[in-house]
């Protein structure tokens, strides 16, 4: 039987307002089943086909559909073993926070064309920049000041940046030289209704300015009310 090929929206027809963002392009259905293999079950060797598949185009943005995380951290996993060598979430470059026990939030790097983390190093040459190809953020571990400095993770506008857990240098986002890993392994893990909560794209028309002014936080908060609580009125909120 062919396998039914999976259809999803194109993120970059959504709008680029805050509260365009907020809301989402879809809500997951209550009660939909979530199909999902276990990642962690995967052997480290397994997780790399043996004939990797070869990137279609150079991916230069990643964008989320956050109401469509399921908390899984296949973004994670697959992450941290292609950076690595290892499955370990808290040195990946994608994370998934946990709100209140109550929903996950992927928080991933929006790869900002004024870049301020970038403009926030004070080392000359900068010890962070860009790759301007892939559009990957890129870092000079040998000139980083690391835990000592720390301002880019300060001037991050969309608290993603954080320290590695062992060398205290910025985890940045390289984008896997163009074939982002979590992408991937989102689109492997995600199902029916909901599909995958990170994609990627070559363009990334109106994000950086206007995503990352929503914080994990508000984001979330926004979730709980209009996706899954109901209001004070008993009901969910007309989201259309």
């Amino acid at each position: 039987m062919e396998r039914e090929e999976k259809k999803y929206p194109d993120v970059l027809q959504k709008e680029t307002t805050r509260r365009g963002f907020l809301k989402g392009a879809a809500v997951v259905a209550a009660g939909g089943a979530v199909a999902m293999a276990t990642v962690g079950a995967v052997k480290p060797g397994a997780a790399k086909a043996s004939e990797p598949a070869k990137p279609l185009k150079t991916i230069r943005h990643l964008f989320v559909e956050r109401q469509n995380c399921t908390g899984c951290r296949g973004c994670e996993f697959a992450c941290s073993l292609h950076h690595e060598g290892v499955v370990r979430p808290e040195a990946a470059r994608v994370h998934v926070n946990t709100y209140k026990g109550i929903v996950d939030i992927p928080v991933i790097c929006w790869h900002c064309e004024d870049a301020p983390c970038i403009e926030a190093c004070p080392v000359e040459p900068k010890a962070i920049y860009k790759d301007e190809k892939t559009n990957g953020i890129l870092l000079n571990n040998d000139t980083c000041l690391g835990a000592k400095c720390s301002k880019c993770v300060e001037a991050c506008p969309a608290q993603f940046l954080r320290l590695h857990p062992d060398t205290g240098h910025p985890l940045t986002c390289d984008l896997c030289g163009g074939d982002p890993e979590c992408v991937k392994a989102c689109l492997e893990q995600s199902g029916n209704p909901q599909g995958p909560c990170i994609l990627g794209d070559k363009l990334g028309f109106g994000v950086n300015l206007a995503y990352r002014e929503v914080t994990p936080d508000e984001a979330a908060e926004d979730l709980i009310s209009d996706l899954f609580y109901p209001n004070e009125t008993g009901e969910r909120r007309d989201l259309s």
